[in-house]
């Protein structure tokens, strides 16, 4: 659980911070703007993993539950 949520937050920073270069470098004079770019994409990657990560882990505590409530009765 704690990869998942990590995961996600790292994606969501390189997101915001490639997001405002990319914006700054619009309003600036110029440059490669590929680096930001392959940045935003990278972040959604990992943000997209994170979030499978964390409903796996979701799925097998609720496959966990319904086990140990079943070995009750």
């Amino acid at each position: 659980m704690f990869v998942g949520r990590t995961l996600y937050i790292l994606g969501m920073l390189f997101v915001f911070f490639s997001t405002i270069v990319l914006v700054m470098m619009f309003f600036t004079s110029g440059g490669n703007i590929l680096i930001p770019v392959f940045a935003i994409l990278n972040g959604f990657m990992a943000m997209g993993i994170g979030e499978i990560v964390i409903d796996l882990n979701y799925k097998k505590s609720l496959e966990n539950n319904k086990r140990e409530e079943l070995n009750k009765l």
